[in-house]
Protein backbone atom coordinates (compact mmCIF):
# COMPACT_ATOMS: atom_id res chain seq x y z
CA UNK A 1 0.00 0.00 0.00
CA UNK A 2 2.80 2.64 0.36
CA UNK A 3 4.22 1.59 -2.82
CA UNK A 4 1.18 3.21 -4.00
CA UNK A 5 1.22 6.08 -2.25
CA UNK A 6 4.90 6.88 -2.92
CA UNK A 7 3.95 6.07 -6.55
CA UNK A 8 1.24 8.95 -6.33
CA UNK A 9 2.84 11.08 -4.88
CA UNK A 10 6.05 10.67 -6.96
CA UNK A 11 3.60 10.77 -10.12
CA UNK A 12 1.62 13.81 -8.70
CA UNK A 13 4.31 15.75 -8.08
CA UNK A 14 6.28 15.32 -11.14
CA UNK A 15 2.99 15.99 -13.63
CA UNK A 16 1.90 19.19 -11.91
CA UNK A 17 5.41 20.12 -12.27
CA UNK A 18 5.47 19.35 -16.46
CA UNK A 19 2.36 20.51 -16.59
CA UNK A 20 2.78 23.78 -14.66
CA UNK A 21 5.72 24.32 -16.98
CA UNK A 22 4.16 23.83 -20.39
CA UNK A 23 2.60 26.10 -22.56
CA UNK A 24 -0.97 26.22 -21.56
CA UNK A 25 -2.48 26.92 -18.35
CA UNK A 26 -4.31 24.08 -16.66
CA UNK A 27 -6.19 25.28 -14.08
CA UNK A 28 -8.37 22.06 -13.33
CA UNK A 29 -7.99 19.88 -10.27
CA UNK A 30 -9.05 16.43 -10.07
CA UNK A 31 -8.71 13.55 -7.71
CA UNK A 32 -7.56 10.33 -8.02
CA UNK A 33 -7.59 6.78 -5.92
CA UNK A 34 -4.39 5.01 -7.08
CA UNK A 35 -4.77 1.90 -4.97
CA UNK A 36 -8.39 1.55 -6.48
CA UNK A 37 -7.40 2.48 -10.14
CA UNK A 38 -4.71 -0.53 -9.95
CA UNK A 39 -7.11 -2.80 -8.18
CA UNK A 40 -9.77 -2.18 -10.73
CA UNK A 41 -7.30 -3.04 -13.66
CA UNK A 42 -8.39 -6.74 -15.78
CA UNK A 43 -5.24 -7.29 -14.78
CA UNK A 44 -5.74 -7.27 -10.70
CA UNK A 45 -9.15 -9.05 -10.91
CA UNK A 46 -7.63 -11.96 -13.16
CA UNK A 47 -4.74 -12.53 -10.67
CA UNK A 48 -7.49 -12.43 -8.01
CA UNK A 49 -9.82 -14.76 -9.36
CA UNK A 50 -6.57 -16.83 -10.17
CA UNK A 51 -5.78 -16.84 -6.65
CA UNK A 52 -9.62 -17.64 -5.84
CA UNK A 53 -9.68 -20.71 -8.02
CA UNK A 54 -6.16 -21.75 -6.43
CA UNK A 55 -6.64 -25.18 -4.92
CA UNK A 56 -5.09 -24.20 -1.79
CA UNK A 57 -6.10 -21.14 -0.71
CA UNK A 58 -10.04 -22.71 -1.56
CA UNK A 59 -8.78 -25.02 0.90
CA UNK A 60 -7.86 -22.38 3.31
CA UNK A 61 -10.72 -20.26 2.59
CA UNK A 62 -12.93 -24.11 3.10
CA UNK A 63 -10.87 -24.24 6.65
CA UNK A 64 -11.56 -20.86 7.94
CA UNK A 65 -15.49 -21.17 7.27
CA UNK A 66 -15.15 -24.26 9.08
CA UNK A 67 -13.78 -23.04 11.59
CA UNK A 68 -16.18 -20.47 12.33
CA UNK A 69 -18.80 -23.30 11.85
CA UNK A 70 -17.08 -25.03 15.07
CA UNK A 71 -16.49 -22.02 17.10
CA UNK A 72 -20.47 -20.93 16.89
CA UNK A 73 -21.55 -24.80 17.53
CA UNK A 74 -19.21 -24.49 20.76
CA UNK A 75 -20.77 -21.38 21.45
CA UNK A 76 -24.44 -22.58 21.15
CA UNK A 77 -23.50 -25.57 23.22
CA UNK A 78 -22.16 -23.70 25.78
CA UNK A 79 -25.13 -20.78 25.67
CA UNK A 80 -27.49 -24.02 25.74
CA UNK A 81 -25.66 -26.77 28.82
CA UNK A 82 -23.16 -24.50 29.76
CA UNK A 83 -25.19 -23.88 33.09
CA UNK A 84 -24.98 -27.64 34.12
CA UNK A 85 -21.53 -28.05 33.41
CA UNK A 86 -18.43 -28.49 35.86
CA UNK A 87 -15.67 -26.14 36.17
CA UNK A 88 -13.62 -28.30 34.70
CA UNK A 89 -15.90 -28.82 31.59
CA UNK A 90 -16.26 -25.49 30.86
CA UNK A 91 -12.96 -24.74 31.55
CA UNK A 92 -12.37 -27.61 28.80
CA UNK A 93 -14.49 -25.93 26.36
CA UNK A 94 -13.26 -22.41 26.80
CA UNK A 95 -10.12 -23.67 26.14
CA UNK A 96 -11.27 -25.67 22.97
CA UNK A 97 -13.13 -22.23 21.94
CA UNK A 98 -9.29 -20.33 22.49
CA UNK A 99 -7.60 -23.17 20.60
CA UNK A 100 -10.16 -22.86 17.86
CA UNK A 101 -9.74 -19.09 17.81
CA UNK A 102 -6.57 -19.07 16.89
CA UNK A 103 -6.39 -21.58 14.53
CA UNK A 104 -9.18 -19.22 13.10
CA UNK A 105 -6.89 -16.49 13.38
CA UNK A 106 -3.86 -17.97 11.84
CA UNK A 107 -5.85 -19.21 8.71
CA UNK A 108 -7.30 -15.28 8.02
CA UNK A 109 -3.84 -14.11 8.45
CA UNK A 110 -2.72 -16.75 5.51
CA UNK A 111 -5.52 -15.97 3.66
CA UNK A 112 -4.35 -12.31 3.87
CA UNK A 113 -0.98 -12.94 3.14
CA UNK A 114 -2.19 -14.45 -0.34
CA UNK A 115 -4.19 -12.18 -1.09
CA UNK A 116 -1.62 -9.31 -0.55
CA UNK A 117 1.42 -10.68 -2.32
CA UNK A 118 -0.79 -11.09 -5.32
CA UNK A 119 -1.98 -7.31 -5.14
CA UNK A 120 1.57 -6.24 -4.67
CA UNK A 121 2.81 -8.58 -7.96
CA UNK A 122 -0.01 -6.70 -9.36
CA UNK A 123 1.19 -3.18 -8.45
CA UNK A 124 4.92 -4.06 -9.68
CA UNK A 125 3.49 -5.11 -13.03
CA UNK A 126 1.54 -2.00 -13.22
CA UNK A 127 4.58 0.43 -11.74
CA UNK A 128 5.83 0.93 -14.60
CA UNK A 129 2.94 1.87 -17.04
CA UNK A 130 0.87 3.87 -14.72
CA UNK A 131 3.15 7.05 -14.72
CA UNK A 132 3.20 7.05 -19.07
CA UNK A 133 -0.34 6.36 -18.88
CA UNK A 134 -1.07 8.77 -15.92
CA UNK A 135 1.01 11.63 -17.57
CA UNK A 136 -1.07 10.95 -20.81
CA UNK A 137 -4.29 11.59 -19.32
CA UNK A 138 -3.43 14.64 -17.74
CA UNK A 139 -2.23 16.20 -21.14
CA UNK A 140 -5.35 15.10 -22.52
CA UNK A 141 -7.53 16.61 -19.41
CA UNK A 142 -5.40 19.42 -19.29
CA UNK A 143 -5.37 19.00 -15.35
CA UNK A 144 -3.53 21.17 -13.20
CA UNK A 145 -3.76 19.05 -9.99
CA UNK A 146 -3.80 15.92 -9.12
CA UNK A 147 -4.91 15.38 -5.18
CA UNK A 148 -5.39 11.49 -3.70
CA UNK A 149 -8.79 10.94 -3.11
CA UNK A 150 -8.59 9.56 0.16
CA UNK A 151 -7.49 13.00 1.61
CA UNK A 152 -10.34 14.98 0.15
CA UNK A 153 -13.71 15.58 1.74
CA UNK A 154 -15.74 15.97 -1.14
CA UNK A 155 -15.41 15.82 -4.79
CA UNK A 156 -17.59 15.28 -7.63
CA UNK A 157 -17.55 12.16 -10.09
CA UNK A 158 -16.79 14.82 -12.59
CA UNK A 159 -13.37 15.48 -10.74
CA UNK A 160 -12.73 11.77 -9.84
CA UNK A 161 -10.61 10.17 -12.96
CA UNK A 162 -9.69 6.83 -11.14
CA UNK A 163 -12.33 5.31 -13.90
CA UNK A 164 -10.46 6.91 -16.16
CA UNK A 165 -7.43 5.75 -15.67
CA UNK A 166 -8.70 2.16 -14.96
CA UNK A 167 -9.72 2.54 -18.54
CA UNK A 168 -6.00 3.65 -20.05
CA UNK A 169 -3.84 1.36 -18.12
CA UNK A 170 -6.65 -1.76 -19.31
CA UNK A 171 -5.76 -0.55 -22.63
CA UNK A 172 -2.08 -0.06 -22.45
CA UNK A 173 -1.89 -3.71 -21.74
Amino acid sequence: MNIVKNLLLAMTLTATAATATSAFAADKVVVLDMQAAILGTDLAKKSMETLQKNAEFTAMRAKLESLVADIKALQESAEKDGMTWSEDKLAEHRKKIEYLRADYELAQKKLQAEQQQVLQRVQQELAPKVRPVLEKLIEDEKIGMIVNAQSVFHADADHDITAQLVERLNKSQ
